[in-house]
């Protein structure tokens, strides 16, 4: 694997790219410091349902690259392999507004679900948007069964396009309802198997940081799109032919109960993806094809439309993925209207089909005044400010003690981040108490203005999680017509929020996340109206994380021997670093 990149030096890579792909392509703007691509015609009106789509870069053409006619409306993009922040994908949807509602695709990574999910949450509360929002998962990966991983979720892979296509065709004349439903339906029959001679590098970063690559004369099989580990590894490397047709036993062997999910017959109409994951040469690619379509062919499949080129790369990982969409099994859709979507012809510049319209200068779609407002609500709801103060206060000052930690635990068991993210939103709070700019007499305005701090200063899962139950638990308390805040009121307020937060995350207690702390937390408030029963309760959740085994995130990937090694277990970070918050709170209540 190559580590060489060109220096960009301080630039921004990301909005570079971004700025180079609208330069070459007249139908497209950039909203810039929202890292927002959209149609040049939205800068104007748009009548139709809005398709909306993005997540980390690294995949190009996906997703800017698939924004044009007949395809998605607005692209949002993160950093590389990170997902954007809430508040760019808040200003991808106020970019390109449409009294017909707006369609939200993600691919099932937790970042992504939870930051557009949240995006979505508060454009369906905002009026000046007014319209419906729906979002819909694709998780393709057939690589990841029930019984390795389940839990976690198949991963998204380079299905997505063609259910992006596919909706981009229906999104005008229908509703959303109808067209959301098109989309799941799609998505249910992709799936998706990749294979690559070595993972990707990732531009800045060092060599001696770059990850593990895959060793020589050998294939890694199922692995994800950011260097996510495969299913196994293969040594020797099999012939094309071999190798291909292990591929597509994945794919279609309905004796593996433990992965098959979509029924493919021999007369049912399928449409064939072979995609380029970034460092594969375009003579190999089509010898792929060959491999592919040899490879149904003894399977009794003839692709009824076949795509071929780099649609969802992972950088220069030297692979490909094949994906196959049975088009006979979408429900309430014939195979003839399904083709005939994928057939319309699009200007969008990562299809191969498009025009080219100059009529549109560069300088005009260079948009720079894109800033979207905070979302603050305020209520009637009053507290005794200072007393306010004193409990936020004690409740940040009693997790910061425990940074050193909960980085500690998480560079057993994740990332090692976990300490610097929470640490972060606790420092940036309690700035703006420091300023005085935070509201500390309406606990739903200060509430709003908390969630906007997490957001600007809380990365990752953890920041996306904070923020939808932050976000959902104003939305409750600005719903109460009461004047003060009670414990009743609190405890409700909090199980709706959880109730809220369960939407977009499939954690549950047991999982060894911060669920198992918030949920005995909320749930004991809300039967016994006793803030120490309920914080007791957190505790014991806390330290049940030790003795689980992780179902989500990274720590997922870490092997059980890892945690074994430890004498008394290691607690969820997430976790630990919540029951701080919450100890906190309370001790200075009392």
């Amino acid at each position: 694997m190559s580590t060489k990149h060109w220096n960009y030096g301080e630039k921004d890579l990301v909005l570079s790219s971004l700025k180079g792909l609208v330069a070459a392509t007249p139908s497209l703007a950039l909203l810039e410091s929202s890292k927002v691509v959209l149609k040049t015609a939205n800068l104007h009106q748009n009548d139709k349902i809005t398709l909306i789509s993005g997540g980390g870069s690294g995949h190009e053409p996906l997703h800017a690259g698939f924004v044009g006619s007949n395809l998605l409306d607005v692209a949002v993009a993160g950093s590389v392999f990170a997902s954007p922040s809430t508040k760019q994908i808040y200003a991808g949807i106020k970019s390109t507004p449409s009294s017909k509602g707006t369609l939200i695709i993600v691919k099932n990574y937790t970042g992504d679900i939870l930051h557009f999910g949240l995006a979505g949450e508060r454009a369906k509360s905002d009026p000046s948007i007014s319209a419906p929002v729906e979002l819909v998962i694709v998780d393709d990966d057939v690589a990841v069964g029930k019984q390795k991983n389940g839990l976690v979720g198949r991963r998204g892979l380079a299905g997505t396009m063609l259910v992006h296509k596919i909706c981009g065709g229906e999104a005008t004349g229908h509703s959303l309802k109808h067209v959301a439903n098109l989309a799941r339906n799609v998505a249910k029959n992709l799936v998706t198997v990749g294979a690559s001679l070595d993972h990707c590098s990732v531009p800045g970063r060092a060599e001696d940081e770059a990850a593990e690559g895959v060793a020589a004369n050998t294939v890694e099989i199922g692995l994800g799109i950011h260097n996510e580990p495969g299913v196994k590894k293969v040594s020797p490397l099999p012939s094309i032919d071999s190798l291909v047709s292990g591929l597509l036993d994945l794919l279609l062997d309905a004796s593996d109960t433990d992965r098959h999910y979509v029924d493919f017959a021999a007369d049912d109409e399928v449409v064939l993806l072979v995609n380029d994951l970034g460092g594969t040469s375009n003579l190999e690619l089509y010898a792929v094809v060959d491999a592919v379509v040899s490879g149904l062919a003894v399977r009794a499949i003839k692709p009824a439309r076949i795509y071929v080129g780099d649609f969802v790369t992972s950088l220069n990982a030297p692979g490909f993925s094949i994906t196959l969409l049975n088009v006979s099994q979408v429900d309430s859709f014939t195979s003839t209207q399904i083709l005939h979507l994928l057939d319309l012809p699009t200007d969008a510049p990562g299809w191969k089909i498009k025009t080219y319209d100059a009529s549109h200068d560069l300088a005009g779609r260079l948009i720079h005044s894109d800033e979207i407002a905070d979302h603050e609500v305020q209520s009637s709801l009053r507290v005794d400010g200072a007393s306010f103060e004193r409990v936020l206060r004690a409740g940040l000052a009693n997790m910061l003690s425990q940074e050193a930690k909960i980085t500690h635990y998480d560079t057993i068991a994740g990332d090692g981040d976990c300490g610097e993210t929470l640490a972060a939103g606790a420092h940036g709070i309690l700035a703006a108490l420091d300023k005085k700019t935070l509201q500390v007499q309406d606990p739903v305005w200060s509430l709003s203005q908390i969630t906007n701090i997490v957001e600007d200063s809380m990365g990752g899962t953890s920041g996306g999680l904070y923020s939808i139950f932050l976000s959902a638990l104003v939305e409750a308390l600005s719903s109460a017509s009461a004047t003060e805040l009670s414990v009743d009121l609190l405890a409700l307020s909090l199980k709706s929020a959880l109730n809220s937060l369960y939407v977009y995350t499939k954690a549950r207690t047991g999982d060894r996340t911060l669920i198992d702390t918030l949920a005995p937390f909320v749930e004991t408030l809300y039967k016994t109206k006793s803030l120490d029963q309920a914080v007791e309760a957190a505790a014991k959740g806390t330290k049940s994380t030790a003795q689980l085994l992780a179902k989500f995130g990274r720590a997922s990937y870490v092997a059980k021997e890892e945690f074994e090694k430890q004498e008394d277990g290691i607690p969820d970070p997430g976790a630990v670093g919540l029951y701080a918050l919450l100890e906190g709170f309370v001790s200075a209540k009392s």
